[in-house]
């Protein structure tokens, strides 16, 4: 069910900090209670009812505090969760706050990074998604393959020796930390520029080694909150599956990755080891639905922190 932001109400005019005035929407409220990971149709009838509920006040103008006063009210009153309520206002201070967030969202070739990184942008409301595939393509454009051979092929290729007893030789590794190095400062620049102007981004690639994005970031002026996930997928059939059903302009890469199966799998061993050296969460593709919450739990956890500890501190589950 898409979320419509035009679904405006003339009835109810809100007044902002400014003094300028807008009509409520319908959508745009829907749509913000969509970080508090209800289903589309939850958020659509919790947000029928806050309309509702100002009808029901009988002003044609209010200011837009107010408007969030109603809304939690309501929400506390009707959302299927009493935790809702909470984790809406706490996700509207995060965004209020000034301080950029970066997601990061990791993982192997065919484990459902960039249809989890697009859910989660809807969701929480953030434009900008970041494809380290993107980056790399950009990189081979200025950095010759003498510079940087691993830049110039595909990941699984990285891996030129045969499979032994389920294991990757030690070379096929330590060409793809040199690409994730490569690649993997080439965004941290991006996410650190976007930082620089307060702008939130999702960052989503099997470059990304579990644990950089934070210490690359955890410095910054602007305080970044950083979130980082794994995405994995424990099944092996269910990887093969999610490879194999690959379309559009994906589906010639399904048979090559298909064909080093083997590879794709060590990688996720691989970088699921890195995941719990630094501590940071693994979550089944297959099953993250709730993934929504916890992120914007952690958010919201670290906006609390002291200021001295505000900078992430990966933890595992």
């Amino acid at each position: 069910m898409p979320v419509d932001l035009v679904q405006v109400d003339p009835r109810i005019l809100v007044l902002d900090r400014t003094g300028s005035q807008f009509p409520f929407s319908r959508g745009v409220m829907a749509t913000s209670l969509l970080a508090t990971g209800v289903p589309t149709e939850e958020a659509y009838r919790l947000a029928s009812l806050v309309q509702a509920r100002l009808l029901h006040h009988g002003r044609t103008e209010i200011h837009a505090d107010e408007v969030i006063g109603v809304a939690h009210t309501t929400l506390v009153e009707h959302a299927i969760s009493p935790e809702v309520a909470d984790r809406w206002m706490a996700w509207r201070d995060a965004r209020r706050s000034g301080r950029p967030i970066v997601i990061v969202v990791g993982g192997a070739p065919g484990v459902g990074k960039s249809t989890i990184a697009t859910r989660l942008a809807v969701r929480l409301g953030i434009t900008r998604v970041v494809p380290t595939d993107a980056i790399r393509e950009t990189l081979r454009l200025v950095v010759p393959s003498i510079a940087l051979p691993e830049l110039h092929a595909s990941t699984a290729e990285l891996f030129d020796h045969p499979v032994l007893a389920g294991d990757i030789t030690d070379s096929g590794f330590e060409r793809f930390e040199r690409l994730c190095d490569g690649v993997g400062d080439a965004t941290a620049a991006v996410a650190s520029r976007l930082a620089n102007d307060k702008r939130s981004v999702i960052l989503e690639g099997v470059h990304l080694r579990p644990g950089e994005m934070t210490s690359q970031l955890a410095r910054h002026p602007a305080r970044p909150i950083v979130v980082e996930r794994l995405v994995v997928v424990d099944r092996s059939r269910h990887h093969g599956q999610n490879l194999a059903q690959r379309g559009g302009p994906e589906a010639s890469d399904a048979g090559r990755h298909l064909d080093r199966f083997e590879v794709i799998r060590a990688i996720q061993a691989h970088l699921t080891r890195s995941a719990r050296a630094a501590g940071i969460a693994t979550v089944d593709a297959r099953t993250a639905t709730d993934l929504t919450q916890k992120l914007v739990d952690e958010v919201t956890a670290q906006l609390s922190a002291p200021i001295s500890d505000a900078v992430v501190t990966p933890t595992a589950s």
